[in-house]
């Protein structure tokens, strides 16, 4: 059983302030980084901002693609966020009665979406051996309510995803909190959109992604309040990423931890 171990990160800055980091060891390596887009604020005046999310596979055992991820953790210092003046709309409303005949997050109001963007994959067999059938696919994700975010996958085309299409993974639930400071995003993988992805009997593993969380604004009370604002940030912004993978087609075991640490430019 191979094993992902607990690993050091090396800090890389690009430009525009953002940071990538990658951890080291195999038979997987992650990268990623947090670009916050905005006015730095401060624990009095918080200002309302944008951000990117990157997500990447840096490099797997010869021959193999990475281990399907049954949850990813992120951190990223000097943000809140305001999710109750917003919107919601919940797995539970995407899903119902076989995604409400096909409109699926189309049901979702005005207003809730609160970060969209793209996803690659390679589906596998369980024994890893690459390269896969490659899986484009586009990531929405929606106000929960508080302390919730949903997520849901679409897919263009049937040739896009092994002939797969929309409503394959149902929607799901991740989890948002704050931690003095720190913005903490929990997604917990569930098996349909990683070691069962589609539920066709495949590892779902992921290539790269790429999300955009809006600037949102809402009235409340007379004041304007940023589904996420920054609460403050002197010369840089940390964040750390921790990644869960199994190499089950149960989910478990899993097969230990990989954290990607590193910061950007305010």
């Amino acid at each position: 059983m191979r094993k992902l171990l607990a690993m050091t990160a090396f800090l890389c800055l690009l430009a525009a302030g953002t940071a990538y980091a990658t951890v080291s060891a195999p038979p997987n390596t992650y990268g990623g980084s947090y670009t916050v887009v905005g006015a730095r604020g401060s624990a009095a005046k918080p200002a309302p901002v944008a951000m990117v999310e990157r997500l990447a596979m840096g490099s797997t055992t010869s021959g193999n693609v990475g281990a399907p991820l049954t949850e990813i953790n992120s951190t990223v210092a000097g943000l809140k966020s305001y999710a109750q003046y917003f919107p919601k709309c919940t797995a539970g409303q995407i899903n119902t009665e076989n995604g409400h005949n096909g409109k699926w997050n189309g049901v979702c109001p005005k207003g809730a979406l609160v970060a969209s963007g793209h996803t690659t994959a390679a589906l596998v067999s369980s024994n890893l051996k690459g390269p896969g059938s490659p899986c484009f696919l586009h990531l929405s994700v929606y106000n929960g309510g508080v302390g919730k975010v949903t997520y849901f996958f679409t897919i263009a085309n049937a040739t896009d995803c092994d002939g797969l299409s929309t409503g394959a993974a149902a929607a799901w639930t991740g989890s948002i909190k704050q931690a003095g400071s720190k913005f903490v995003n929990d997604v917990p993988e569930p098996a349909d959109v990683s070691y069962d992805a589609g539920n066709i009997n495949l590892f779902g593993s992921l290539q790269s992604e790429t999300l955009n969380w809006k600037k949102l604004t809402a009235k409340h009370g007379g004041k304007t309040y940023g589904y996420l604002m920054s609460t403050g940030c002197k010369r840089s912004r940390a964040y750390s990423i921790a990644y869960t993978a199994t190499e089950s087609t149960t989910g478990a075991p899993t097969v230990g931890t990989g954290t990607v640490k590193g910061s950007g430019k305010c």
